[in-house]
C-alpha cells in the first residue's frame, strides 16, 4: 500500500514532466533547427534554468551528498573553486558564442567549431574530433545518468538495476525523441523547480530532525572532529592545487560541454545569453550548497551507510510518509532527467549530423527530422547498456567523462572565443593533447590531487602555442581571420 503511494505521487510528476514535454513538441514546427535548437527562441531566464538544470546532474542529488557524507565541510572546497570558475566564464564568453553561431549559422557543437575554419578540409576534420569525442564521453556522462537513476530506484523500491535504467531511459527518450531541444529546455524549467523545492526541503527537515545547525555540529565533533576542518586532510600546498584544479573545472566545464553550450546557441540574442548569468549561478550553487550541507547533517542522522551516494533516498524512505517520498524520488528523477536529455541530444546530433555529413544529408531529404528522432533512440539505447555495465561510482564517471571534455574541447574553445590566430592542424592537436593528457593524468591516480582538467588544459594550450609559433608561424588562419570582420 505505502510503496503505491509513493509511486502514485512520483507518477503525478512524471505525467507532468510527459505533458510539457507534449506540448513542446506539439509546439514544434518539425523543422531540423527547431529539433536542435529550438529556432533559438529562448530568452534569459530559460536558458539559464535550462543550462543550470543541465549541468547539476544527477550527481548533485547523489554524488555531492556521498561526497559530503564522506569529507565532511571540505565538500565546501569544490564548490568554491567551481563557482570562481563558472564566474569567470559566464562574466566573458557565452554572448560571443551566441553572436559567432549565429553568424556562421552553426547549429551544433561540432560545427560551431568546424564553421570558424575557411578549409574545407580543416573544417571535416576539426568537426569530425568534436563530434567523436562528443559522443563517446558524453555518452559516457550520459550513462551514468542513468546509472544514477538506477541506483535511486533501487533504494527507494528496491528494483533491479537493469530494469530501472530501463525505466528512466524510457521516460527521457518519450519526450526527447519527439519534442527535440525545446522539449528538453520547457520540461529542463519545470524540473528546476521541483529540484529546487526538494533540495531547500530536504535541508530544511534534516536540520530539524538534527536538533538544529549547533546539535548537528556538536555531534560531527564527537564522530569525527575533521568533519568540521574545512582544509581537512590538505596540507598548502593540495589545497592550493585542489582549488586551482576545480577552478579550471568550472571554466573548462562551462566552456566544454556541449549539453551546456547548446543552450546558449538557442537563446533568442546575445543580450539575453549573457543576462543569463545570474539564474544559472543563483540556481546551480544554492542547490548544490544545499545538497552538500544536506550530506553533512546525514552523517549525523544516518551513520554508517555503506554506500554514502544512497543517502538521500536512504533518509527519504526511512523518515518521510510515502506521497512525500514519491516528491523526492520526482526532484532527484527531474534533476538526472534534466541533464540526460540534453545529452541525448548532443550526442545523438553529433552522431547523425557531425560525423557523416554526407549521409545526414542524404537521409534528411527522405525522412526529414524523424532521422534526427531516430538516432536519438538509438544513443539512448546504447547510454542504458553502458549504465547497465557501469562499475564505477555515479561521482567519479561524471568527473572523469566530464574533465576530458573540458581538457579537449575547452581549450578549443578558448582559443576560437580570445580570437587567437590558429590553424585547424594546431587547433585539432591541442584537442588531442588536452584529451591524451587528462586521461593519462587520471590512470596515474594525480587527480586526487590536482584535478585533470588543468594539466589538460595547460599541455593543450601549450602545444597549440609551440605549434603556432614554430610550424605554422608564417601562416596566418582563417580562424583568426573571419571572427575579427
Amino acid at each position: 500500500m505505502e510503496s503505491g503511494i509513493t509511486i502514485f505521487s512520483f507518477g503525478l510528476f512524471l505525467v507532468i514532466f510527459l505533458w510539457v514535454g507534449a506540448l513542446a513538441a506539439k509546439s514544434s514546427d518539425n523543422t531540423e533547427s527547431d529539433y536542435l535548437l529550438g529556432s533559438r527562441s529562448f530568452g534569459k531566464v530559460f536558458v539559464g534554468l535550462s543550462a543550470g538544470a543541465t549541468g547539476n546532474s544527477g550527481w548533485i542529488m547523489i554524488g555531492a551528498v556521498g561526497m559530503a557524507y564522506s569529507m565532511g565541510v571540505s565538500a565546501l572546497l569544490m564548490v568554491i573553486a567551481m563557482f570562481l570558475g563558472e564566474v569567470t566564464f559566464w562574466t566573458f564568453f557565452p554572448d560571443k558564442i551566441n553572436q559567432i553561431s549565429r553568424k556562421e549559422n552553426s547549429q551544433t557543437i561540432p560545427e560551431f567549431l568546424g564553421s570558424t575554419v575557411k578549409k574545407p578540409q580543416g573544417r571535416r576534420i576539426i568537426t569530425l574530433i568534436v563530434a567523436v569525442i562528443t559522443v563517446v564521453f558524453i555518452g559516457a556522462y550520459t550513462a551514468a545518468q542513468f546509472a544514477a537513476a538506477a541506483k535511486t530506484l533501487d533504494v527507494f523500491f528496491g528494483v533491479d538495476p537493469t530494469i530501472g535504467a530501463l525505466i528512466a531511459a524510457a521516460s527521457i527518450l518519450v519526450y526527447c525523441v519527439t519534442g527535440g531541444l525545446r522539449a528538453s529546455i520547457w520540461t529542463d524549467v519545470v524540473q528546476a523547480f521541483v529540484v529546487m523545492f526538494v533540495c531547500f526541503g530536504m535541508l530544511a527537515v534534516a536540520i530539524i530532525a538534527g536538533g538544529g545547525v549547533s546539535e548537528i555540529i556538536s555531534e560531527l565533533n564527537q564522530i569525527d572532529p575533521q568533519l568540521m576542518n574545512l582544509t581537512a586532510g590538505f596540507s598548502w600546498l593540495t589545497l592550493v592545487a585542489y582549488l586551482v584544479g576545480f577552478f579550471f573545472f568550472g571554466l573548462g566545464f562551462d566552456i566544454s560541454q556541449p549539453q551546456v553550450l547548446v543552450r546558449l546557441l538557442a537563446g533568442r540574442s546575445p543580450q539575453e545569453v549573457k543576462e543569463a548569468k545570474w539564474v544559472y549561478l543563483a540556481y546551480v550553487y544554492s542547490t548544490w550548497i544545499a545538497m552538500v550541507l544536506f550530506g553533512i547533517a546525514c552523517r549525523v542522522l544516518i551513520p554508517n551507510i555503506s554506500d554514502p551516494e544512497q543517502a538521500l533516498p536512504l533518509y527519504a524512505t526511512q523518515q518521510f510518509n510515502p506521497f512525500l517520498v514519491g516528491i523526492v524520488l520526482a526532484g532527484v528523477f527531474s534533476v538526472i532527467a534534466s541533464t540526460a536529455d540534453s545529452q541525448l541530444l548532443v550526442c545523438s546530433s553529433a552522431l547523425a549530423r557531425d560525423i557523416s555529413p554526407a549521409l545526414h544529408r542524404r537521409m534528411s531529404r527522405k525522412y526529414g527530422v524523424k532521422y534526427e528522432q531516430f538516432m536519438t533512440l538509438v544513443v539512448g539505447i546504447l547510454a542504458v547498456i553502458a549504465a547497465i555495465s557501469i562499475s564505477s561510482t555515479v561521482f567519479s564517471l561524471v568527473l572523469f567523462a566530464s574533465g576530458v571534455v573540458a581538457s579537449s574541447l575547452g581549450p578549443a574553445m578558448l582559443i576560437i572565443l580570445l580570437k587567437r590566430r590558429t590553424h585547424y592542424l594546431a587547433l585539432n592537436s591541442m584537442m588531442l593533447a588536452g584529451l591524451s593528457t587528462a586521461i593519462l593524468w587520471r590512470i596515474l591516480g594525480f587527480n586526487n590531487i590536482l584535478s585533470e582538467v588543468c594539466p589538460g588544459f595547460i599541455v593543450a594550450v601549450l602545444v597549440h602555442e609551440v605549434l603556432m609559433k614554430s610550424v605554422f608561424k608564417t601562416k596566418s588562419h582563417a580562424i583568426g581571420e573571419t571572427l575579427r570582420k
